[in-house]
C-alpha cells in the first residue's frame, strides 16, 4: 500500500474538527486563537462535546465524529498522546477514508507533531488554500478484532501505534500464547506478551522493548515480545497484509491475559478466545512539513536524540 500522498482540496474546507490535549489550561488558550482564526475565515470549527464548555464565547459546536459528519480537516493541538485520541475518536465507526490530519507540538515531546506552534498561522494559511498541494503520509492503522471459541467478534477497535497482548496482574509464572501469521502456526510465544505495533508505533513501547525504529512509510507491521524466556526470540517485521492472530490456549494456567490498544484496556483475552489484527483500509493521512519521511527523520535525530553522543570530534570532519 502507497503511504506517501500529495493532498490536494477538490473545493475548499469548511468543517474542521480541532482536537486538543485535554485539561490544559495553556492548550485551551491557544486553540481559543485557533477557533477565532478559522470563524474569521468563514470556517465551522466542532470540538468534542466535553470541551465546549472551554470556549464560552467563540463559535464551536459538538462533534460527534459520527459517519454522518462530513468533517473536512483535523486539527490536533497537543502530543503525540492526543493524536493517538483524535485517532481513537474514528476508531469504532464503520465509515470510508478518515479527514486528514495536521498536528502542532503542544505536549511533552511531540515526536508525531510535525508542526511547531509559534508558526500555526501560516501553516493553516497555507494548508486551506485550495491550489497548494500539501505532502502527507498515509500512516497505518491496525484492526483488532477480539473473538471468543466461536470466532464471533467481541469487541474491535482500530489503534494508530499498537496492540500489546500481556499477563494479566497477579496471574504469575510464565504468560503461553500461540502465534498464528496467515493461519499458520509461527510459534509459542512464552514470557510476559507481545506487542503487534504498526511504523508509527515503533518509536513508542516496541522500541522499549527492543523493537526497530521503522519509518511511517514503510508498509510492514512489527512484532515484538515482552521480556521473553527464550533469548533467541527477537523482534521481527512482517507484511502488512498479513494477519496477526494471537490466541491464548485454553490449557494455559493464566485464566486471563490483558489486550491493550493504543495504551487503553479492551476486554480481556479469555482461554480460547483471540485476538486477530490486520491492516485497515483506511489510514490516518497525517500532513507533512515536508516530503518523504523527512520529518520522521528529522524526529529521530532531533527529538529522541538518535546516535547523538558526546564526542570530541565532530561528525563534521568525516567528509564524503
Amino acid at each position: 500500500m502507497q503511504k506517501a500522498a500529495r493532498l490536494r482540496w477538490v473545493q475548499p474546507p469548511g468543517k474542521i474538527l480541532l482536537v486538543k490535549k485535554w485539561k490544559c489550561s495553556a492548550t485551551t488558550k491557544a486553540a481559543s486563537f485557533v477557533i477565532s482564526w478559522l470563524a474569521a475565515r468563514g470556517l465551522e470549527v466542532l470540538v468534542e462535546q466535553n470541551c465546549v464548555n472551554d470556549f464560552p464565547t467563540l463559535p464551536v459546536r459538538p462533534s460527534t465524529c459520527g459517519p454522518s459528519e462530513q468533517i473536512d480537516l483535523i486539527v490536533v493541538l497537543g502530543g503525540d498522546g492526543t493524536l493517538l485520541h483524535a485517532s481513537r475518536l474514528f476508531s469504532t465507526r464503520s465509515h470510508g477514508p478518515l479527514p486528514p490530519c495536521v498536528t502542532f507540538g503542544l505536549g511533552s515531546l511531540g515526536f508525531m507533531a510535525n508542526f511547531s506552534f509559534d508558526k500555526w498561522s501560516s501553516v493553516m494559511e497555507r494548508i486551506i488554500k485550495t491550489e497548494t498541494p500539501l505532502h502527507a503520509t498515509l500512516r497505518t492503522r491496525l484492526l483488532c478484532q477480539l473473538k471468543d471459541q466461536n470466532q464471533e467478534v467481541i469487541h474491535a477497535q482500530k489503534v494508530l501505534n499498537d496492540l500489546v497482548v500481556c499477563q494479566a496482574t497477579g496471574s504469575g509464572g510464565i504468560g503461553k500464547f500461540k502465534l498464528f501469521i496467515d493461519n499458520h502456526f509461527i510459534t509459542l510465544i512464552e514470557g510476559d506478551g507481545v506487542i503487534v505495533s504498526t511504523p508509527s508505533g515503533s518509536t513508542g513501547y516496541n522500541m522499549s522493548c527492543g523493537g526497530a525504529m521503522v519509518a511511517p512509510s514503510v508498509p510492514c507491521t512489527l512484532l515484538t515480545p515482552i521480556a521473553p524466556s527464550s533469548l533467541s526470540f527477537r523482534p521481527i517485521l512482517i507484511n502488512e497484509q498479513s494477519v496477526v492472530e494471537i490466541v491464548l490456549p485454553t490449557q494455559a494456567r493464566a485464566k486471563m491475559a490483558q489486550t491493550v490498544c493504543d495504551g487503553r484496556k479492551i476486554p480481556d483475552l479469555l482461554p480460547g478466545h483471540r485476538v486477530s489484527i490486520t491492516t485497515s483500509k483506511f489510514p490516518l493521512p497525517v500532513i507533512n512539513l515536508q516530503q518523504l519521511d523527512h520529518d520522521w527523520l528529522d524526529g529521530i535525530t532531533n527529538k529522541l536524540k538518535w546516535n547523538q553522543r558526546g564526542a570530541n570530534q565532530s561528525d563534521d570532519d568525516y567528509e564524503v
